[in-house]
């Protein structure tokens, strides 16, 4: 159900996204990394899109992730994240080394509210990242595959048994650090509800389309306090 909500919804989220930052949004197909080394290939993504955005008159190019939590489908909790998930860490770093780009919009999008943060890529952080992918599928997948190929396979669960993945890769510790690190790092430019602005955020406020947003006027200190009080599972 989460993924089919986050499919049905992502077009709407991105129509939200693209009003609120003004951002012009591309959208390539399948990219392949093969980044100084041909044996890369076998990594690759699907960007939900690269943005196209012009800081002080030059040009810079992101990528743009948008989620679209479920929160099972309970709509009293379904408000936008006010700190992006370690588990969705991976895959931001991964997105940004395979496209090359330096940076990502990360757009949280629910039915109440949505939420913006800038990612900046690691690294350092992909040097692990990398380590574990490879371990996965030259020790696991590319054995499996072959041997699937070349003899009759009656019992898949039984005779590929050993070659069935630990629960957690040996960097997992590291990983889950240097995710928490970037999570630190992000920025969080915008958060809102029913279209008002909540809390400190880093956003060029002038940017936004207040009269498209149904919005009057945004009210910050007094509406922060008010939704902290009533929704504590709100702020994190």
């Amino acid at each position: 159900m989460a993924t089919s909500w986050n499919n049905i919804k992502e077009e709407e989220a991105l129509e939200r996204y693209k009003l609120i930052t003004g951002n012009t949004v591309l959208f390539p197909e399948l990219q392949v990394y093969a980044n100084q080394n041909a044996e890369d290939d076998w990594l690759g993504c699907s960007p939900d899109g690269v943005v196209d955005h012009v800081v002080y008159g030059l040009p810079s190019r992101g990528v743009l992730e948008i989620k679209c939590p479920f929160f099972d489908g309970d709509k009293r909790i379904m408000y936008p994240w006010s700190r992006i998930p370690l588990y969705c860490i991976p895959q931001a770093q991964g997105l940004m080394e395979i496209l090359d780009k330096d940076w990502m919009d990360f757009y949280c999008w629910t039915i109440n509210g949505s939420s913006l943060f800038r990612l900046y890529r690691d690294r350092d952080y992909w040097e692990k990242m990398k380590i574990a992918l490879s371990d996965f599928w030259w020790d696991h997948v590319i054995p499996a595959r072959e041997l699937y190929r070349n003899s009759l396979v009656k019992n898949p669960l039984v005779e590929m048994r050993s070659l069935t993945p630990a629960r957690r890769h040996e960097l997992w510790p590291s990983i889950v650090l240097a995710s928490k690190y970037v999570v630190n790092e992000s920025e969080l430019k915008m958060r809102e509800i029913h279209g008002k602005l909540l809390g400190e955020a880093s956003w060029n406020f002038p940017q936004l389309k207040c009269d498209q947003m149904q919005t009057e006027e945004f009210k910050f200190g007094e509406t922060r306090k008010r939704w902290s009080r009533r929704n504590q599972d709100v702020w994190v």
